[in-house]
């Protein structure tokens, strides 16, 4: 079931893009027309963790701040849902070639649906 690694591991490469277009490119991208901003805009969303947008009143619910941090913005989110598809990906691979040549199918299957959609697809034409 190698296959299912790939798909997966591309998945990750998407999450892992939209989570450096929220930080490196948020003003060009797609998600600045989306309702929700306070979710999706970093400069914004960092306060839902915590009461009132303040961190000296502590977190806004019970884990906002640690474990369940990927409930209060979209960055986080992306990087729970990042880590979770790696993590399947592993459990899911079995070798297909030699170890060098399965590298550089995993390396590809998670960079170029990065990079298209870091450069395309997720920025405003």
């Amino acid at each position: 079931m190698w296959w299912i690694s790939l798909i997966i591991l591309a998945f990750a490469g998407i999450c892992n893009a939209i989570m450096d277009v929220l930080k490196t490119r948020y003003n060009t991208s797609i998600f600045i027309d989306w309702k929700h901003q306070t979710w999706l805009k970093p400069s914004l969303s960092w306060r839902n963790k915590w009461k009132d947008g303040d961190k000296t009143k502590g977190p806004r619910f019970f884990g906002s701040s640690t474990f369940l941090v990927w409930l209060t913005d979209f960055w986080h989110l992306a990087k729970m849902l990042m880590l979770v598809a790696i993590s399947f990906a592993i459990v899911f691979s079995e070798p297909m070639f030699a170890w060098y040549i399965d590298f550089f199918i995993y390396y590809c299957t998670f960079t170029i649906p990065f990079e298209l959609f870091y450069s395309k697809v997720l920025i405003k034409t």
